[in-house]
C-alpha cells in the first residue's frame, strides 16, 4: 500500500489548520510558519529516533530501547524497510561466514599450497600447506612480495614473464631442499593471481632414478655390444659359407642398431643431466651444415636424394659445436630416411628479425597434425611399421634435438602437410648470432 497520499493529506491538513488559526488571530503567515516548524520538528524527532535505532543492536531485535513511530506514519514504513534490509543483511552475513569457514576447512585439507597474490605479486592469503611447502606464514607474511619470501630465480622469471614458456616451474622448496615443488599461477578474481604449489618430490626422484638407470644400463651394454660387433665383423670377413653369411650380416646390422640406440641414450642422458648453459663458443654453422650434408649424401647412397644447401656465409652461432652437430645431423638424416628416393631436401640457414633460423625441408609423406606435439618424445613413432622399413633410426633423434635446442635457448617448430612434406625449423635467440669476423679473444675462448 502506498503511504504517500495519506502523508500529503495530513501535511496539507496540518498547514490548513495553521493557516486558519493564524487568520483567526490576524497572523496568517505566522500560523503557517508555526505549522511548518512543527512538521519539521516532528520529522527531525523521527530522524533522531532512526539514528538511535540503527546504532543500537538491541533495538533491532525488539525495539525496546527506542520509541518507534506510530504504525500509520511514513516513518513507520521507513523503519520497516530498513529493518527488513538489516535482517536480510544479517542472513547474508551468516551465510558468507559459514561459506568462509567451509572454504578455510577445505583449503586446510588440500595438500597443495594455495596462495592468493595481488597485481604486484604480494601475498593476500595462503593456506596451511603453504607453510610446509613454501615457508609462508599467515598473517605475518600478508602484504609481502612473494619473491621476497620464496627466493628462487626460476620463480622470479616465471612471475615476471608476460607469456611464460612453461605452464609451471619446478624448484627445491625453500623449507626443505629435498622437497621439489611444482608451481603454477593462474589469473584469479579482479587483478589477482592464484599460485598453487604441489609436492612433486616422488616424481622427481623417479625421473632421477630413470635417468640413472638408463645411463648405467646403456654404459654397461655398450662394451659387450662392441665386442659382439667386432667378432661378427671378423666372422663375416672369414666366412665363405653363403648359408651363414646372411644370418651373420643380419646379426651385425642389429648389433650396430642397438649400439646406435645406446649411444643416443647416453647422449640424451648427458644432455638431461648437464648443468648450466653449454659453452658459448663461435660455431661456424655454414661449414658445419656443409659437413652434415656430405654425410647425408653418403647415407642416401643409392636413394640418390637431391640436396640443396643455402647458408649465410658470415652468420655463426654461439654455442656447443658437438651438440649443434648432433641436432642438425638428426634433422637432416631423418629427412633422408623418410623422404622418397630422388626427392629434394633443402637445408637453409639465415637470420630474420627474430634471430638465426635453421630449416630442414623434405618432400616426404608428411606428418598428421595430431602427431606433431609428440614428435620429440623418446621412441615415439608416427608409423612404427614404416619406421622399421625406412632404416635403423633409434627413435631418439628428435628428443635429442629438443634438449640441444633447450640448452641453446632455442625452439623447434614443425610444419607438415600430408603428401607434400615437412619443415623442421630451429629458431635461436638473436643474442646467439655472431658475425664470422669475431674478436680473437672470443675465438680462443
Amino acid at each position: 500500500m502506498n503511504p504517500w497520499p495519506g502523508v500529503i493529506r495530513r501535511t496539507v491538513l496540518f498547514l490548513l489548520i495553521g493557516a486558519v488559526l493564524g487568520g483567526f488571530i490576524g497572523q496568517l503567515f505566522a500560523g503557517l510558519f508555526v505549522a511548518t516548524a512543527a512538521l519539521l520538528a516532528w520529522h527531525l524527532l523521527h530522524l533522531y529516533r532512526l539514528e538511535r535505532w540503527l546504532n543500537r543492536r538491541a533495538s533491532l531485535r525488539g525495539g525496546g530501547l527506542v520509541e518507534l513511530p506510530s504504525p500509520d506514519s511514513i516513518w513507520s514504513e521507513i523503519f520497516g524497510h530498513i529493518l527488513t534490509l538489516k535482517q536480510r543483511s544479517r542472513k547474508r552475513k551468516r551465510k558468507f561466514t559459514r561459506l568462509l569457514k567451509q572454504f578455510k576447512h577445505a583449503s586446510a585439507a588440500v595438500p597443495s599450497a594455495v596462495v592468493v597474490l595481488d597485481a604486484n605479486h604480494e601475498v593476500e592469503w595462503c593456506n596451511a600447506a603453504a607453510t610446509a611447502l613454501l615457508g609462508l606464514h599467515s598473517p605475518q607474511d600478508i602484504g609481502q612480495p612473494i619473491i621476497a619470501l620464496v627466493r628462487n630465480p626460476a620463480l622470479v622469471e616465471y612471475l615476471n614473464a608476460e607469456n611464460p614458456e612453461f605452464t609451471q616451474v619446478e624448484f627445491p622448496s625453500p623449507v626443505n631442499h629435498e622437497i621439489y615443488v611444482s608451481v603454477s599461477v593462474s589469473p584469479y578474481g579482479k587483478k589477482q593471481l592464484l599460485l598453487m604449489a604441489t609436492d612433486v618430490s616422488r616424481l622427481h626422484r623417479l625421473e632421477q632414478t630413470r635417468q640413472d638407470f638408463v645411463a648405467n644400463v646403456s654404459h654397461e651394454l655398450r662394451t659387450p655390444l662392441t665386442v659382439v660387433g667386432g667378432y661378427l665383423e671378423t666372422l663375416l670377413d672369414t666366412c665363405e659359407d653363403s648359408l651363414w653369411r646372411q644370418p651373420l650380416l643380419s646379426m651385425q646390422q642389429q648389433a650396430a642398431r642397438m649400439l646406435t640406440i645406446i649411444e643416443d641414450l647416453l647422449l640424451l642422458s648427458r644432455l638431461e643431466t648437464a648443468s648450466g648453459e653449454p659453452q658459448r663458443r663461435p660455431v661456424p654453422m655454414p661449414e658445419l651444415l656443409e659437413s652434415v650434408v656430405e654425410d647425408a649424401e653418403a647415407l642416401s647412397a643409392e636413394q640418390a636424394h637431391r640436396f640443396e644447401l643455402s647458408a649465410e656465409p658470415d652468420l655463426w652461432l654461439l654455442g656447443a659445436d658437438q651438440e649443434l652437430r648432433s641436432a642438425v645431423s638428426n634433422l637432416v638424416f631423418n629427412a633422408v630416411r623418410y623422404s622418397p628416393p630422388g626427392s629434394l631436401i633443402r637445408v637453409c640457414w639465415w637470420q630474420d628479425e627474430t634471430g638465426p633460423v635453421l630449416a630442414v625441408e623434405d618432400q616426404g609423406e608428411g606428418i598428421p597434425e595430431q602427431h606433431i606435439p609428440r614428435l620429440t618424445e623418446r621412441f615415439y613413432r608416427v608409423d612404427r611399421s614404416r619406421s622399421r622399413s625406412k632404416g635403423s633410426g633409434s627413435g631418439l633423434g628428435l628428443a635429442i634435438v629438443k634438449h640441444v635446442l633447450q640448452r641453446h635457448e632455442a625452439e623447434l617448430r614443425v610444419q607438415s602437410q600430408l603428401g607434400v612434406g615437412s619443415v623442421f625449423a630451429c629458431r635461436f635467440p638473436p643474442e646467439r648470432a655472431i658475425s664470422r669476423t669475431v674478436p680473437k679473444w672470443l675465438d680462443m675462448a
